[in-house]
């Protein structure tokens, strides 16, 4: 049984989402439910499958694997058929390099820019909810980012920062897109996977940025990977959360 535990189709529970969606394989969805300030994440029961308190997480006969660019590899293991890696060493690597700019470069400014927009949702939660609910989570990162947002929230200097970063990304893959159909290698790879799922939304955070006059290769990329039947089969998981199975419950 392969199940997957994931937030809408963007950003790092994208990744899976689409990746099983471009070969075609079949897996139980098991969206969290963000409404009403459920933080499912950090619920007992979630915890009990992913201590961490973070999706994506994929449970494939019983067997949890958390990351999203360590499920994806994990996918492309276990289903080799509609390869998305390529076959030669020198692409592969390539492939790898940028999923590690999008993970280590790329990941964390998305997260300045997403938790700013997030500033006035969280400073309208009661400071005793708030406090509660801070010391449900249980990675640093995640917990100093709401800590931020509900109290201050980042400076302008921080948020100026992730959008140059996002910037000098688009440029990277405008480069990239120039050599080769696709972002890392001749053929559609992981690379266009993880970044797809990070870059996409960056026409209305930047538009300056990525549009079709600045950017011609990105924005031609953005349109072929919207075409693809696994990207639009993906975005078809914006759904509530199915419930727990017995055991996590």
């Amino acid at each position: 049984m392969l199940e997957l535990y994931h937030f809408e189709p963007a950003a790092n529970s994208m990744k899976p989402l689409l990746a099983l969606s471009e070969k075609g394989v079949d897996f139980v969805s098991r969206q969290l439910n963000l409404e009403g300030r459920r933080w499912e994440q950090y619920s007992d029961w979630f915890l009990k499958i992913n201590p961490d308190g973070q999706v994506p997480v994929l449970v494939h006969d019983g067997k949890v694997i958390t990351e999203s660019t360590v499920i994806n590899e994990y996918i492309e293991d276990v289903f080799p058929t509609v390869p998305l890696r390529p076959a030669d060493p020198y692409w592969r690597a390539r492939m790898r390099i940028w999923t590690k700019f999008v993970d280590e470069y790329l990941c964390p400014a998305l997260t300045v820019i997403g938790a700013n927009f997030a500033t006035p949702f969280a400073q309208k939660i009661d400071k005793a909810e708030m406090n509660e609910i801070l010391s449900r989570i249980p990675l640093d990162g995640p917990r100093k980012k709401w800590a931020t947002v509900s109290s201050t929230g980042y400076s302008e200097e921080d948020v100026a920062d992730a959008r140059r970063k996002l910037k000098v990304t688009v440029e990277r893959a405008e480069a990239s897109l120039a050599e080769h159909e696709w972002l890392a290698a001749p053929t559609f790879s992981l690379a266009d996977v993880n970044a797809y799922s990070m870059i996409s939304g960056t026409e209305r955070v930047l538009p300056d940025a990525l549009n079709a006059e600045v950017s011609p290769r990105v924005h031609d990329w953005l349109r072929r990977m919207e075409e693809r039947p696994g990207v639009k089969k993906a975005m078809s998981y914006p759904g509530r959360m199915r419930p727990p199975p017995p055991q996590a419950a």
